[in-house]
């Protein structure tokens, strides 16, 4: 018969304490790794400080015109392809800093048209000021003799589409931005809440904040 051999439950517990896997920091840069996160402590430490993440251009010179006028020649090339209209944000919504510049693509045509005057539903880009991110969502716009409205972006509108002609323009744009050197970012890559020891300064959204705060705010 064969003997079975005994150990100190001390023993065990060491051995079996080995085998599990040590609990992570969340504050710290290995945890954020570990989980596959796009934005570490100290890379949203450097968006909040409207500082760039990346060493690419043209993120990286720090040069806003260039920044703008990268992104001004892919939404050409956007509207040429697939024959679109676009309105775009360049001026910070007119005061403050916005870490973004939002755009906003539609034709017009019944396809797009969702209400009376002119009122569309179109594809949304953000397009990050300080790294080579964009997300998408859709948002709608009106505009009349006595003024008009339109959409704020927010975390929640990431990745929603409702309407079939906004929904089809999604592969092509996501092909151009690819070949212009620019990496979609979804949802789930940007839902983690922010510890509540960091403070986003966005008018966009209330705390609790998540990581698309960090990287999409408008400080004003």
């Amino acid at each position: 018969m064969q003997r079975l051999t005994h150990f100190p439950n001390t023993c065990i517990e060491c051995f079996l304490g080995a085998l599990r896997p040590k609990r992570l920091d969340p504050q710290s840069d290995a945890f954020y790794i570990a989980h596959k996160m796009i934005l570490t402590p100290e890379l949203i430490d450097r968006l909040l400080a409207q500082e760039p993440i990346t060493d690419l251009w043209p993120w990286a010179s720090g040069n806003e015109q260039a920044i703008e006028d990268h992104w001004k020649d892919i939404v050409h090339k956007i509207c040429r392809r697939l024959t679109l209209r676009f309105k775009a944000v360049f001026n910070h919504y007119g005061s403050g800093y916005a870490s973004y510049v939002d755009t906003w693509f539609y034709r017009e045509d019944p396809a797009f048209k969702i209400g009376p005057d002119d009122c569309y539903s179109g594809l949304v880009v953000l397009y990050s000021r300080l790294s080579p991110y964009y997300v998408l969502g859709e948002g709608a716009k009106c505009w009349h003799s006595r003024g008009g409205s339109s959409y704020l972006p927010h975390f929640h509108f990431l990745d929603q589409f409702s309407h079939p002609a906004v929904k089809e323009l999604i592969p092509e744009v996501d092909a151009i931005m690819a070949q212009s050197g620019l990496q979609r970012l979804f949802k789930t890559d940007l839902a983690e809440a922010m510890p509540t020891s960091t403070a986003i300064p966005t008018i966009l959204a209330d705390a609790p904040w998540v990581h698309f705060d960090a990287l999409f705010y408008w400080e004003d």
